[in-house]
């Protein structure tokens, strides 16, 4: 089992990324896919330049939870999760509520509550209740789409 370098969380051998911290985990072969050298390349810049303003994005994971299948910016100070046309994130299916979640930016924090979905919105595994902040790196669970929120 692929053990985490981050926070030395304990992975099952199907993960890419650690289940705790987010982290992207090398592969037994030591071998390293695109996608990891990418986030790898975003981290080490954040860190030689850690006065510029954060970005914040969350990222859409293909329904295999393999790869990042799009990037969403969040440059409003709110961002409505749902399968409305109109919404900030709009995910299809039908266990995506019109409006399903939202994002606030307030005071430097990033706040994420459910809208009154019927399915419910999950953070990190956990059925979300009220308002939580966001931290890098937290999973976002939205019907049956996973989304990554990264602040770099």
């Amino acid at each position: 089992m692929p053990i985490c370098a981050r926070c030395g969380t304990e992975n099952s051998e199907d993960h890419r990324f650690c289940k705790a911290c987010g982290a992207p985990l090398a592969r037994a072969n030591g071998e390293v896919d695109d996608d990891t050298i990418i986030i790898q390349l975003l981290e080490e810049r954040n860190m030689a330049h850690p006065a510029a303003e954060r970005i914040a994005r969350l990222w859409l994971l293909d329904l295999t939870g393999e790869h990042v299948e799009r990037v969403y910016e969040l440059s409003d100070e709110q961002v409505i999760i749902g399968r409305r046309d109109d919404c900030a994130v709009c995910l299809s299916g039908s266990t995506i509520s019109r409006r399903h979640a939202q994002i606030r930016h307030e005071t430097g924090q990033y706040l994420l509550a459910d809208l009154g979905s019927t399915n419910g919105t999950l953070l990190n595994g956990e059925a979300l209740v009220g308002e939580e902040q966001l931290r890098d790196r937290d999973e976002v669970g939205v019907g049956i789409y996973k989304l990554i929120f990264r602040l770099t």
